[in-house]
Order: C-alpha cells, then sequence, then structure tokens
C-alpha cells in the first residue's frame, strides 16, 4: 500500500442516511478532524462486513445509533500518523468494534490497533478481526473442558474461530454447516460436522452424544434454530445466543426449560469482555489461531469498491458462503 505523502483532510466514508435496507447506505465525503493524543490515522485496505451492522442499521436492534452514521467497525490497512511508539506510521494493523470502518481513511484509538503478523493478509485479517473478537468472548461464557458445545453457523468467520477456540481448550466441538463449506469447520478442529442440508440435526447430535445432548449451543441464527437448540441441549445446558440472523427469538417459555434445567443467555459482548482494553488482545489471540489453523480464516465471497457500498451490504444479507468486504 503506497502511503499518502501529506495528510489528508477528508475522508470517503459510507454511512446509513436513515433507517432501512442496504438501499439507504451512500458513500460520501467528510471533513478528517485533527488528531488527539492516543489516536492515529489508517489507511484503511480492506473492510470487513457484519451482520450485526445489518441489524444495527434496521432501526429496531437492541444496539442503536442516530443517523444518519459511518458504516462498518471492522478492517485493516496501514497506518499514516500515530504518536504511539507500537504504533508507528507504516505498520501493518486490523481492528474490530471501530465505527466508521467502510472508509478510505479511519482514526482510531491507538490502543485497539493490532499488528498484522506478516503471514497475513489485509483480507485474512479485516476478515479475522471481529471473528477474534467475538468467539473470545463466547468462548468465556460457559465451562466447556471435556464437554461437548453445539456451533451453529460453523463455517462462517466467527463460527470456524468459535470451533478453533472451543477445540483448543479441550471442548468436544459439533459444528452445524452445510454443503462444500462443511470440510473447513473439521479442518478448524470440530470432533464432528453436521451438514444440516441433509442431516436431521437432533438426530444427529443426539447420536453423537450418546443421547445425552450438549452442554452448550452457540446460536447466531435466533428465531429459525431457537426451538431447535433447546433440544440438543442436556441436562443443565445452556443455550447462548449471539446473533439474530433469522429474527429475534421468541419469548422464553420458562416450562419448556424444566425438563432438563436449561439455561439460556442473550450474549452481550461487553459483559465478557473487561472493557475495550482488551480488544485488541483477543483480536491479536485469534490472529495467532490462523497461522495455526488457516481454516479459520474464510472464504472471501465478494470484493466491492466504496462507491458500491450498499451492493456489498445486499450480498451480505443473501447469506453468501464466506466474507463480504470492501475495499476502498
Amino acid at each position: 500500500m503506497t502511503l499518502p505523502t501529506r495528510l489528508p483532510t477528508q475522508r470517503r466514508v459510507a454511512r446509513a442516511v436513515r433507517a432501512g435496507g442496504p438501499e439507504v447506505v451512500e458513500a460520501g465525503v467528510e471533513e478528517l478532524p485533527a488528531l488527539k493524543p492516543g489516536e492515529a490515522l489508517v489507511q484503511v485496505a480492506a473492510a470487513g462486513l457484519n451482520h450485526a451492522e445489518t441489524l444495527i442499521r434496521s432501526g429496531n436492534y437492541v444496539v442503536r445509533l442516530p443517523f444518519p452514521y459511518a458504516t462498518g467497525g471492522e478492517g485493516a490497512g496501514t497506518v499514516v500518523a500515530s504518536d504511539s511508539e507500537a504504533h508507528p506510521p507504516g505498520i501493518r494493523v486490523c481492528w474490530g468494534a471501530v465505527p466508521g470502518s467502510c472508509a478510505d481513511y479511519l482514526i482510531a484509538p491507538a490502543a485497539m490497533l493490532v499488528p498484522i503478523p506478516d503471514a497475513l493478509t489485509f483480507e485474512n485479517a479485516a476478515s479475522l478481526a471481529v471473528a477474534g473478537l467475538t468467539a473470545g468472548g463466547l468462548a468465556r461464557v460457559w465451562p466447556l473442558e471435556g464437554r461437548t458445545a453445539v456451533v451453529w453457523a460453523a463455517a462462517g468467520a466467527v463460527g470456524r474461530m468459535l470451533v478453533a477456540i472451543l477445540a483448543d481448550r479441550g471442548a468436544f466441538v459439533i459444528g452445524i454447516a452445510s454443503g462444500n463449506r462443511v470440510a473447513g469447520v473439521k479442518s478448524a478442529g470440530a470432533t464432528h460436522v453436521i451438514d444440516r442440508a441433509s442431516e436431521d440435526v437432533v438426530t444427529a447430535i443426539r447420536a453423537h452424544t450418546n443421547g445425552q445432548g450438549a452442554a452448550a449451543v452457540f446460536d447466531p441464527v435466533g428465531e429459525a434454530t431457537f426451538a431447535t437448540s433447546l433440544q440438543l441441549l442436556g441436562p443443565r445446558g445452556c443455550l447462548i445466543s449471539y446473533g439474530e440472523l433469522s429474527g429475534p427469538v421468541p419469548a422464553v417459555d420458562m416450562h419448556k426449560l424444566f425438563a432438563n434445567s436449561l439455561f439460556v443467555t442473550k450474549y452481550n459482548g461487553m459483559r465478557y469482555v473487561e472493557g475495550v482494553q482488551e480488544f485488541g488482545g483477543l483480536i491479536a489471540a485469534g490472529l495467532q489461531i490462523a497461522l495455526r489453523v488457516p481454516a479459520v480464516i474464510s472464504e472471501v465471497a465478494g470484493r466491492f469498491p466504496l462507491d458500491h457500498a450498499a451492493e456489498a451490504y445486499r450480498a451480505l444479507e443473501s447469506n453468501p458462503p464466506g466474507k463480504v468486504l470492501i475495499i476502498p
């Protein structure tokens, strides 16, 4: 990446101008403020899109932002200016949970920028940062060493990383995926992988757990899989809901939890991560896992220029077989 000879005073950025679908995302120009102490200016090489952004943009999600706002929260690029000795100009970095990342330049807290190992590309890092951050927090929810965990959407970026982290910590992981993405989940560390397109998930889980059910189920799908997820749990098992790809989960009928004394939780990452000061460490750990287990690196399903950000978000919402990136 060629760095600018002079610091830019403006940036191009994708913004959600109102609540709605991908059509409300527009690219525009805005002024760049002067850097404050502890901040860095980064030239963005790739921005990774995540499903939570679609939920937030709808205006109906638990997380709300005032419109208009700059979209994106994950990316990778090169530091252009910084007062941090750990992040000098020219260093390659990635980040997660930094608003406004769908842009050609980004001002970010230097402490939230994570150096990219030489063996990983910008696109790799922009596909791994949020996965490392999210999966690292999810892995803290329930004690699983020596126990069985089920991971829905295991072929996705977060799913593969979660499979690898849980397996690394001694859990027996059963991934749920479909089609030709099953092999990637197995390579990421799953003990078994269920192809939901050709197998009955409940029957398969029961078979793989000798009829006992799982200790935990990680479910980013939401409404469509909620009832099934409860059936996959064994006594005192926990359903960890961390997404709503198919819509919000229904109200919980406590009587349905009685037979196996089940637990259900709606995952809030900020309750399992001790503030933003932990973000960098979780992302860095995810990058190191990717170096050891390359199968956690998701395929790229689409690359879009910044001016086509709306099209990129439309692709994200069409259940793509991999990561969608914006290349400014």
